[in-house]
């Protein structure tokens, strides 16, 4: 997965609660609501509770993503085209073979395209071709482990041990994202086994390489699927991202972000006099480099933020059904929609928070930096990386104005040329010059899919069924809510491939998610509760079975 933030939202309310200082007499004005919605009972009498609750059930599904963390699908930043080097991605064909073997329903009742080699396309006909399909996608990569971090492991990080003291399966690729791979394919073949026929048409579809951006997976994918299906041929896709979070005891909010930032890598090249050590000219290249850096992180991006922004949703969730956030916080979130003074004074308290500021600016991270090769020799060149993630209400054209001010600012400031671009800006000198560029395949920020109407209404009435009747009630839980949510991720999915498809993107896993497991994504000790994996599972298949009782009239 690309990597989210790794404080959860629910962590932010705290923070936010500690960091509010606002006055009392705020004018008071009227908020969307953030209404728990009614539950939508399906008829069909299908396994959501075995799912949820048999332990023969789970036992068996412990084994299957077992299995599936155990096959060590690694991709990195840089990977061969698949139709020119195969061999690269052998890996992946023995997570073909497992998949074919673990779900034999599947296999025999479903169309299977691959694509550009290794991507997955299954398709679950339904019985009505008028009907948009529904399209859940995840990806079958992972990222590398760090040789020098596997002592840390609790467990061997291609093991797929189940820990029955933690009820979790660890290992890369456990939480990002091969339970999602797992549990859309285990939904379906429950389906199955139980005799159901789709009314409308499921895809899954499996990229495999959502860590290096989806170039040979999902962007493939999905370009066949818009020859399929047409433009915005797809009723609805689900991928990888939030959850359900905690925000009191026994009162959730389901976080379903509809949109999410928008990306731009800077590459910065400082070329200038190289030389011996011992007679140095004022400034190395490295030198100027890190001024500029040292300019980029002492002037961050502003604050973009306002009632419009996904992000709002959520906060106005949390004013309603958190005890965790001050009376006078609360009068602000609400006030916001009629009142600017309280949306600016909401939009600095986001920005000047650290868990919630990425979510209101434009971030950015210097990730690479190159210089020198030998302590007495100066470097003629040094080059440095700058990961932009750009908020909302941006774009990434004042995303490339704003760094080219500070490129210009530097020249200036040492007397070096200016190029960006392939365009000379400032003549180079003697001294120098410095070089701007940017990766290919800048990306805005998504469009925002709809949080009210028909398709979120039978997303949020499966999710209010699913958690309060099917598993709460259950357990006895009788006063356990959970409301829904707009929400946004700071990081990028596959789902930017696939905006042709669809107009409808929920980054959605259907499940209660844990703020420390979420923080090991990418990192040691990666795992996923089977609680979470289970209610994954569960969603899936509610949701395709409401979709044909509730939503035939959604095209």
């Amino acid at each position: 997965m690309a990597q989210f933030k790794k404080a959860t939202l629910a962590l932010a309310l705290a923070a936010l609660a500690k960091a509010a200082v606002i006055p009392r007499n705020s004018t008071v004005g009227t908020s969307p609501a953030c209404d728990v919605v009614d539950a939508l009972v399906p008829s069909f009498n299908g396994s959501v509770r075995t799912i949820l609750f048999d332990q023969a059930y789970k036992d068996a599904s412990i084994q299957r993503l077992a299995g599936a963390v155990q096959i060590p699908t690694v991709v990195g930043d840089n990977n061969p085209d698949p139709l020119v080097d195969p061999d690269f991605y052998s890996e992946f064909v023995r997570l073909h073979e497992y998949l074919n073997e673990t779900f034999p329903l599947v296999r025999q009742n479903l169309e299977l395209e691959t694509i550009n080699g290794f991507g997955l396309l299954y398709t679950w006909r339904g019985s009505n071709p008028n009907l948009k399909p529904i399209l859940f996608t995840s990806h079958q990569d992972v990222v590398p482990v760090n040789n020098d971090t596997i002592d840390e492991w609790k467990f061997p990080p291609f093991s797929g041990h189940y820990d029955n003291e933690t009820d979790s399966v660890w290992g890369r690729g456990s939480f990002d994202v091969k339970n999602l791979v797992i549990g859309q394919m285990e939904a379906v073949e429950k389906l199955l086994e139980d005799g159901y026929q789709t009314e409308r048409t499921v895809l899954l579809a499996f990229g495999f390489d959502e860590e290096a951006s989806g170039i040979w997976g999902a962007r493939f994918i999905s370009q066949y699927i818009e020859q399929e299906y047409g433009q915005n041929g797809v009723m609805v896709m689900f991928d990888e991202g939030a959850g359900l979070v905690e925000v009191d005891a026994g009162s959730y909010i389901a976080v379903i972000p509809n949109a999410e930032k928008g990306y731009l890598d800077g590459i910065v090249a400082v070329n200038g006099q190289g030389g011996h050590s011992s007679s140095p000219p004022k400034h190395t290249t490295i030198g100027v480099a890190s001024d500029m850096i040292t300019q980029l992180e002492n002037n961050p991006s502003g604050v973009e933020f306002d009632v419009q922004n996904p992000l709002f949703g959520f906060l106005t969730c949390a004013a309603q059904y958190s005890s965790q956030l001050p009376m006078s916080l609360k009068q602000l979130i609400f006030a916001a929609p009629a009142n600017q003074t309280a949306e600016a004074m909401l939009a600095q308290l986001l920005y000047s928070t650290d868990l919630t500021t990425d979510y209101v600016k434009t971030s950015q991270a210097v990730t690479i930096f190159h210089g020198g090769v030998k302590v007495n020799s100066i470097p003629e060149t040094s080059e440095f990386y700058v990961n932009h993630r750009i908020a909302q209400g941006s774009s990434v054209a004042e995303t490339k104005e704003r760094f080219l001010y500070y490129a210009n600012a530097t020249a200036n400031k040492f007397g070096y040329g200016l190029i960006a671009e392939g365009v000379t800006l400032i003549e180079p000198t003697k001294l120098g010059y410095i070089n701007i560029t940017y990766n290919s395949r800048p990306l805005e920020p998504s469009p925002v899919s709809p949080s009210s109407g028909p398709t979120w209404d039978l997303l949020t009435g499966t999710v209010q069924n699913l958690f309060v009747n099917d598993f709460w009630k259950e357990q006895g839980l009788n006063n356990y809510t959970v409301a829904t949510a707009s929400g946004m991720v700071t990081g990028n999915t596959d789902s930017k491939h696939y905006w042709n498809v669809t107009d409808t993107i929920y980054r959605f896993i259907g499940g209660v998610t844990d703020p420390a497991i979420s923080s090991l994504m990418h990192s040691v000790n990666e795992h996923v509760t089977m609680e979470t994996h289970l209610q994954s599972v569960a969603f899936v298949y509610e949701f395709i079975v409401n979709a044909n009782e509730y939503g035939s009239t959604i095209n």
